[in-house]
Parts: C-alpha cells; structure tokens; sequence
C-alpha cells in the first residue's frame, strides 16, 4: 500500500506550521517540508527560527507526523556546497530522508561536478539526494538525471519523478523500466496538460510553465507510468490549491490549508484506488 506524503508545492503560501497542522488534520503519513528557498516559489523561511524550529518539532512529535522529503536545492553557476549546509542539518535534525535537488546551470560540467559534492555534503547528514528533472530549466529530461548520477560517480543519487514534466519531455512507462527501480525510491502524483507542440525536444530546458489539473483530468498516462515503477511507492501528493477555484461555487469563501490538503489526499487515494482496481481486472 503506498504511503501518502504532502509535497510543499501544495500549499505554497502557507505558513509551516500551518502546512504541517493541515498535514495532520487531513491524515497524510509523512509530509515534505521547504527549508531551502527555491526561485520564484514562496518561501516562509524556518532556518535559524529556534522558537519556530521548536514549534514544528513539537507539532510533528505529539502527533507522530514523520518528515519524509526536504525542498529545494538549485544547482546554479554560484554554488557553493555551504549554501545548503544548514538547510540539509535541520532537515535531519527533523527527520527527513530525501533532499531534493534541481539543476539550473547551462555549464553540464560544472552541474555535474557540483552534484557529486552535493552528494557528498547530503551524506554527512544521511540524507538521500533525490533529482527532480524540470523542462523548464537547464536539468530538463529523465535521460540527463540519470546521466549525470551515473557520471558523477556517486551511487546515492535518485530521482522522484514528476509525472507531468516527465510527460511533456516525451517520457514514457517503457524508460522509467528501462533505468532500473534503484532511481525511483518515491515518486510524485500530479496531473496537468500537454501544450500545442509538445513534446518537442528543440525546447527542453526553456519550455514555459506548465498546467496543473485534478488527478485523472489533465493528459498525464498516469497508469503507464505507475505501472513501470515499483509497487508500493510513497506518492509525494503535488495538487496545487490554485486547483480549487474549480470545485467550488466562486462565490464560497476560499479553502482553507485543512480543507484542501483533504482535497488533495482524498484525490490521490481515490485516484490509486482506481488505478488498482483497474490492474487487478486486467490481471
């Protein structure tokens, strides 16, 4: 059965303790947290807060919510592994095992080389590395990710799939096999929509954002992709709650952090709910 962890990207504006209190209410079993800014997202910063760090501590212990994955370090021209340092203690400092790393550096060589340290650094605190491929930046397809683990010669690297970006650079069930489960300890859930022209590879790391949607409603071959990766995943729930004007009258008052973190969750369960169903008639 595969575990549920609220991803960040979720609910982007709210506080974190007010994220990790929607986490709770709504029955997530493990939730990712951002400690680490990330271009163009909101940030409400947690690194250095002791009274804030003591809060979420002890919000997370008395209702035995586990932090399963950090957000987001960039690989950027400037970077220097100490940017990160603080971010990757106080993520093990709350338990968490993945730190999630992104490439945004048109130097290969240099994104390559700096993910080997960063590597390096996130072992110093047992945390697991964990590439999410973007089309959007320079670190833009599955095939890339994988090269640069592989010649960054250090065996810790992963990825976590994100289904959409997977499918707008052409991504298929038959290449997740084709690399092997080893890359894939956990993966992403989300939805969204293909543009006119994609994929198309000419555009790879510059394509413009993409578009989000419900699970099951965008063009995401969500089941092929679930049933080339390994059974049982932890699925990082990512169903922005900008999704929401559309299940409402426009007239109600606006969700709130609990309300659609419940949304979201009871999608996603729904959603696998299904996706099961569906396999096991096909057996």
């Amino acid at each position: 059965m595969n575990k549920f962890v609220l991803a960040p990207t979720t609910l982007p504006e709210v506080s974190p303790l007010a994220y990790v209190d929607a986490a709770i209410h709504a029955g997530y079993d493990a939730v990712g947290l951002r400690l680490h800014k990330s271009p163009g997202l909101p940030f409400h910063p947690v690194v250095g807060n002791a009274p804030l760090i003591a809060e979420i501590k002890a919000m997370l212990k008395a209702n035995g919510m586990p932090v399963f994955d950090v957000f987001s370090c960039y690989l950027e021209p400037a970077t220097k592994m100490s940017d990160f340092t603080a971010s990757l203690a106080l993520g093990a400092e709350l338990g968490g095992k993945y730190i999630m790393v992104m490439g945004n550096d048109t130097d290969y060589a240099r994104m390559r080389d700096n993910f080997g340290r960063f590597c390096d650094e996130a072992a110093r605190f047992n945390l697991t590395p964990t590439i999410e491929f973007v089309p959007t930046r320079p670190l833009c397809t599955m095939a890339m990710a994988v090269k640069m683990i592989k010649e960054s010669g250090r065996d810790t690297g992963t990825i976590c799939l994100d289904p959409m970006h997977f499918m707008r650079t052409g991504g298929t069930g038959a290449e997740i096999k084709s690399y092997g489960a080893k890359y894939f300890p956990y993966t992403q859930i989300n939805d969204g929509v293909l543009f006119p022209g994609e994929p198309n590879p000419v555009d790879f790391g510059k394509m413009r954002q993409g578009q989000r949607k419900m699970l099951g409603e965008g063009d995401v071959p969500l089941y092929d992709y679930l049933a080339a990766l390994p059974d049982g995943l932890p699925l990082s729930v990512e169903i922005p709650i900008e999704l929401g004007a559309g299940l409402r009258d426009i007239k109600a008052k606006p969700y709130t952090p609990r309300e659609w973190a419940a949304v979201a969750l009871k999608s996603s369960r729904d959603f696998m709910s299904a996706y099961y169903a569906t396999r096991s008639r096909r057996a």
